[in-house]
């Protein structure tokens, strides 16, 4: 891991310094275990907590899971997630006594403006396959899709560049964007999240990270006095 700043330009040097080491393309191996990685923000403080969850693939039987708490030191920024989330993601990740196939992470991939987003930092940081499964999309655009399990469309951004794919997880809600963070596809990374779906739009092991994951974030809220409140994510 490169160290943490909360420079804005130091990031961006950063980004532009390691977006040329991701790699776009099918994994070397079959998966035989998936992890999956969230955070969550205190509602009353600068207090952000991350919870890894690592499941045998396909069959999604729970093996490890670990969180982490730290404090917010960098600004909400679109594009910049990784910078304010990384740390404690890291921190969460470091705990894990075995090292997971892939990673699905709550964030984007390849399908943010510089290519990197939390998702593809990660891989590179970490050099194993990643999978970015986001709930907003943060570029592209995508043709309207079927109300059906399993639909998706392409991702794309400008000249017609695929940078992932919108992915129907549930009938009847929003799809997730879903794109190759590295060291995989975007056609296997979309396969790998359809093939994790139990009935819900987030697939099981970003569901069960984000279940554990506000539950620490609950468990903290309830012992502390409210005050000032904190702006909440809205882009990875």
């Amino acid at each position: 891991m490169h160290q943490w700043t909360t420079d804005l330009k130091e990031a961006a040097r950063i980004q532009e310094e390691l977006v040329d080491l991701v790699e776009v393309r099918p994994p070397d191996r079959e998966f035989e275990t998936i992890a999956g990685a969230d955070v969550a923000y205190s509602k009353g403080d600068e207090a952000i907590f991350a919870s890894v969850v690592v499941m045998k693939f396909p069959e999604l039987v729970p093996l490890e899971k670990v969180r982490a708490q730290s404090y917010v030191s960098f600004p909400y920024i679109p594009g910049f997630l990784f910078f304010r989330e990384g740390p404690v993601l890291a921190k969460a990740l470091e705990r894990l006594e075995s090292v997971p196939d892939v990673i699905m992470f709550d964030a984007n991939g390849i399908a943010h403006p510089k290519r990197i987003g939390m998702a593809s930092h990660f891989g590179v940081m970490l050099d194993i396959p990643v999978i970015g499964c986001a709930k907003k999309k943060l570029i592209g655009n995508f043709r309207t899709l079927p109300d059906e399990l399993g639909a998706r469309a392409p991702l794309e951004a400008e000249n017609e560049e695929i940078v992932g794919y919108a992915v129907r997880t549930r009938a009847g809600v929003k799809p997730l964007f879903v794109s190759a963070g590295h060291k995989i596809d975007n056609e296997t990374a979309a396969d790998v999240v359809s093939a994790t779906t139990r009935g819900y739009r987030l697939p099981e092991p970003l569901r069960i990270a984000h279940i554990l994951v506000n539950k620490m974030r609950r468990n903290y809220d309830s012992r502390q006095k409210p005050h000032r409140g904190q702006q909440g994510r809205e882009y990875r």
